[in-house]
Protein backbone atom coordinates (compact mmCIF):
# COMPACT_ATOMS: atom_id res chain seq x y z
CA UNK A 1 0.00 0.00 0.00
CA UNK A 2 0.97 3.66 -0.77
CA UNK A 3 1.29 6.30 1.84
CA UNK A 4 -1.74 7.92 -0.10
CA UNK A 5 -3.76 4.60 0.41
CA UNK A 6 -2.95 4.69 4.11
CA UNK A 7 -3.72 8.07 4.88
CA UNK A 8 -7.95 7.83 3.91
CA UNK A 9 -7.40 4.19 6.22
CA UNK A 10 -5.95 5.63 9.31
CA UNK A 11 -8.30 8.72 9.30
CA UNK A 12 -10.91 6.01 8.91
CA UNK A 13 -9.54 4.09 11.90
CA UNK A 14 -9.28 7.79 13.71
CA UNK A 15 -12.88 8.61 13.63
CA UNK A 16 -13.80 4.98 14.51
CA UNK A 17 -11.11 5.30 17.42
CA UNK A 18 -12.46 8.57 18.35
CA UNK A 19 -16.27 7.23 18.02
CA UNK A 20 -15.53 4.56 20.54
CA UNK A 21 -13.90 6.58 23.04
CA UNK A 22 -16.77 8.95 22.98
CA UNK A 23 -19.40 5.85 23.09
CA UNK A 24 -16.99 4.78 25.86
CA UNK A 25 -16.85 8.16 27.80
CA UNK A 26 -20.61 8.76 27.52
CA UNK A 27 -21.72 5.68 28.86
CA UNK A 28 -19.09 6.38 31.71
CA UNK A 29 -21.04 10.10 32.89
CA UNK A 30 -24.85 7.97 32.28
CA UNK A 31 -23.48 5.24 34.90
CA UNK A 32 -22.99 6.40 38.91
CA UNK A 33 -19.37 8.21 39.70
CA UNK A 34 -17.44 5.81 42.30
CA UNK A 35 -18.07 8.88 44.56
CA UNK A 36 -22.14 8.63 43.73
CA UNK A 37 -21.61 5.13 44.55
CA UNK A 38 -20.09 5.63 47.98
CA UNK A 39 -22.71 8.07 49.10
CA UNK A 40 -25.28 5.69 48.34
CA UNK A 41 -23.41 2.83 50.36
CA UNK A 42 -22.84 5.38 53.47
CA UNK A 43 -26.53 6.47 53.12
CA UNK A 44 -27.77 2.64 53.31
CA UNK A 45 -25.52 1.90 55.97
CA UNK A 46 -26.76 5.16 58.23
CA UNK A 47 -30.68 4.26 57.53
CA UNK A 48 -29.87 0.89 58.33
CA UNK A 49 -28.31 1.84 61.25
CA UNK A 50 -31.34 4.09 62.72
CA UNK A 51 -33.77 1.16 61.64
CA UNK A 52 -31.60 -1.04 63.88
CA UNK A 53 -31.69 1.82 66.74
CA UNK A 54 -35.13 2.50 66.15
CA UNK A 55 -35.77 -1.71 66.47
CA UNK A 56 -33.51 -1.47 69.84
CA UNK A 57 -35.69 0.66 71.17
CA UNK A 58 -38.51 -0.85 70.22
CA UNK A 59 -37.94 -3.53 72.21
CA UNK A 60 -36.43 -2.28 75.13
CA UNK A 61 -39.84 -0.02 75.26
CA UNK A 62 -41.66 -3.63 75.45
CA UNK A 63 -39.20 -4.86 77.69
CA UNK A 64 -40.21 -2.30 79.74
CA UNK A 65 -43.52 -2.57 79.43
CA UNK A 66 -43.52 -6.35 80.38
CA UNK A 67 -41.21 -5.97 83.56
CA UNK A 68 -44.27 -3.31 84.76
CA UNK A 69 -47.16 -5.61 83.62
CA UNK A 70 -45.05 -8.84 85.38
CA UNK A 71 -44.57 -6.26 88.50
CA UNK A 72 -47.95 -5.20 88.57
CA UNK A 73 -49.56 -8.98 88.26
CA UNK A 74 -47.44 -10.48 90.83
CA UNK A 75 -48.42 -7.50 93.01
CA UNK A 76 -52.21 -8.30 92.08
CA UNK A 77 -50.87 -12.39 93.34
CA UNK A 78 -49.22 -11.35 96.55
CA UNK A 79 -52.41 -9.16 97.60
CA UNK A 80 -54.70 -11.92 96.64
CA UNK A 81 -52.86 -14.52 98.78
CA UNK A 82 -52.52 -11.97 101.50
CA UNK A 83 -56.45 -11.20 101.24
CA UNK A 84 -56.29 -15.41 101.58
CA UNK A 85 -54.68 -15.75 104.50
CA UNK A 86 -56.32 -12.87 106.62
CA UNK A 87 -59.51 -14.38 105.74
CA UNK A 88 -58.07 -17.90 106.72
CA UNK A 89 -56.88 -16.27 109.89
CA UNK A 90 -59.66 -14.38 110.80
CA UNK A 91 -61.79 -17.72 110.37
CA UNK A 92 -59.83 -19.92 112.55
CA UNK A 93 -60.08 -16.45 114.88
CA UNK A 94 -63.62 -16.63 115.12
CA UNK A 95 -64.04 -20.17 115.08
CA UNK A 96 -61.49 -20.04 118.63
CA UNK A 97 -63.02 -17.38 120.28
CA UNK A 98 -65.14 -19.09 122.79
CA UNK A 99 -68.96 -18.72 123.28
CA UNK A 100 -69.15 -17.08 119.76
CA UNK A 101 -71.56 -18.80 117.75
CA UNK A 102 -69.48 -18.06 114.61
CA UNK A 103 -70.58 -20.51 111.89
CA UNK A 104 -72.74 -18.53 110.32
CA UNK A 105 -70.35 -15.71 109.56
CA UNK A 106 -68.97 -15.65 106.51
CA UNK A 107 -65.56 -13.80 105.71
CA UNK A 108 -64.41 -12.13 102.70
CA UNK A 109 -61.15 -10.24 102.37
CA UNK A 110 -60.27 -7.55 99.20
CA UNK A 111 -57.16 -5.61 100.08
CA UNK A 112 -56.87 -6.24 103.98
CA UNK A 113 -60.44 -5.23 104.62
CA UNK A 114 -62.71 -8.31 106.09
CA UNK A 115 -66.16 -8.02 105.36
CA UNK A 116 -68.16 -10.26 107.77
CA UNK A 117 -71.48 -11.34 106.20
CA UNK A 118 -74.23 -13.74 108.05
CA UNK A 119 -75.72 -13.76 111.56
CA UNK A 120 -74.48 -13.26 115.14
CA UNK A 121 -77.37 -13.98 117.75
CA UNK A 122 -76.93 -10.93 119.30
CA UNK A 123 -75.46 -7.12 119.22
CA UNK A 124 -72.57 -8.52 121.60
CA UNK A 125 -71.88 -11.03 119.53
CA UNK A 126 -71.75 -8.98 116.70
CA UNK A 127 -69.44 -6.55 118.15
CA UNK A 128 -66.73 -9.37 119.31
CA UNK A 129 -66.88 -10.58 116.19
CA UNK A 130 -65.85 -7.26 114.50
CA UNK A 131 -63.17 -6.98 117.36
CA UNK A 132 -61.66 -10.70 116.56
CA UNK A 133 -61.83 -10.01 113.42
CA UNK A 134 -59.54 -6.51 113.71
CA UNK A 135 -57.42 -8.10 115.97
CA UNK A 136 -56.36 -10.68 113.24
CA UNK A 137 -52.74 -9.22 111.55
CA UNK A 138 -53.10 -7.91 108.25
CA UNK A 139 -56.72 -6.42 108.73
CA UNK A 140 -56.45 -3.09 107.56
CA UNK A 141 -60.35 -2.49 108.54
CA UNK A 142 -63.58 -4.59 109.58
CA UNK A 143 -66.71 -3.87 107.68
CA UNK A 144 -69.62 -5.72 110.03
CA UNK A 145 -72.55 -6.71 108.02
CA UNK A 146 -73.98 -9.54 110.19
CA UNK A 147 -77.54 -9.06 110.65
CA UNK A 148 -79.39 -9.84 114.47
CA UNK A 149 -81.31 -12.99 114.27
CA UNK A 150 -82.21 -14.60 117.88
CA UNK A 151 -81.46 -18.27 117.55
CA UNK A 152 -78.86 -18.25 114.76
Amino acid sequence: MNSKSRTPLRNALSVSALTALVAALAACDRGPSAEQIGQDIDRGIEKAGQQISEAGDHAAEKIDQAKSAIADKTAQAGAAISDTAITAKVKSALLAEPGLQSTGIDVVTEKGVVSLYGTAISNSHKERATLVSAAVEGVRGVENNLAIVQGS
